[in-house]
């Protein structure tokens, strides 16, 4: 009994650890990164690496997206009689929730776990230390750059999941449930308001600041050893997932208040 109990202590309190390490590296990140030079070339490259290199999984990732939806709601509404209100439905579905959920879960997990396993790497090799003994500051040099990336390369590639996930919604609904494009099209859009948009791009961008600070933080914490980057890539992949979970939870709550 009494061992259960240290173990729940332990596991809290490693908890609370864990997100405070988070939150002090958030805050010298942003601290250091607002005093000039800025980075804005380290910025960029690390765009093309983060997100454009990204682009193929998410284009797999929005197309099947929007076509394995597509087709669940066609299927239950025809039950009702009703399968020509799929695209009020998928559009909803797909902006507010799954579109920046899926690619936080899968593209962002990607994207934190090279992070991780690059600094990671940089650690044991001690090349980190090597930068702070130059006089520069590692985290301006290495955090900065690769949170604000991430930070702008996930709704970017939200937005480009969008409008893929729409055109493979309506290649379902025309071909397997006879809504037209067009049809499909118009009630895809009218169903959506301002909010909507807003609410997921919202998302995208907290998502994008999650992926990039806790890869980045699972990087400088990896242990010396041969199997410490391994370890820690994979612990990156369980830490990122459960964070997009809970933020896209309480964000839900903000965006869509019940009463």
């Amino acid at each position: 009994m009494l061992g259960g109990v240290e173990f729940i202590g332990s596991s809290i309190r490693a908890g609370f650890d864990w997100v405070g390490g988070i939150s002090l590296l958030f805050g010298r990140a942003i601290a250091g990164g607002l005093r000039r030079p800025f980075g804005i070339y380290d910025i960029f490259y690390q765009i093309v690496a983060l997100g454009v290199r990204s682009m193929p999984l998410a284009t797999m990732m929005a197309i099947f997206v929007g076509m394995a939806l597509t087709w669940q709601f066609g299927e239950a509404l025809m039950s009702f009689g009703a399968k020509n209100a799929v695209g009020s439905a998928a559009g909803l579905a797909l902006v507010r929730e799954l579109v920046p959920t899926i690619m936080a879960l899968t593209v962002g997990a990607k994207i934190a776990t090279g992070m991780t396993a690059e600094l990671g790497s940089m650690k044991v090799s001690e090349q980190i230390d090597a930068i702070a003994s130059l006089g520069a500051d590692p985290i301006k040099k290495l955090v900065w750059p690769r949170l604000v990336a991430a930070t702008i390369a996930l709704p970017a590639l939200c937005i480009y999941g969008n409008v893929l996930a729409l055109g493979g919604g309506a290649v379902i609904a025309d071909s397997i449930f006879d809504v037209p494009t067009g049809y499909f099209y118009q009630t895809y859009i009218d169903e959506l308001y301002p909010m909507d948009y807003i609410s997921g791009l919202v998302k995208a961008i907290c998502f994008g600041g999650l992926v990039g600070i806790i890869g980045c933080f699972q990087g400088f914490q990896t242990k010396f050893g041969t199997e410490a980057v391994g370890i820690a890539t994979t612990n990156t992949v369980v830490a990122t997932s459960v964070a997009i979970l809970v933020m896209d939870f309480v964000l839900t709550m903000i965006f869509l208040p019940v009463g």
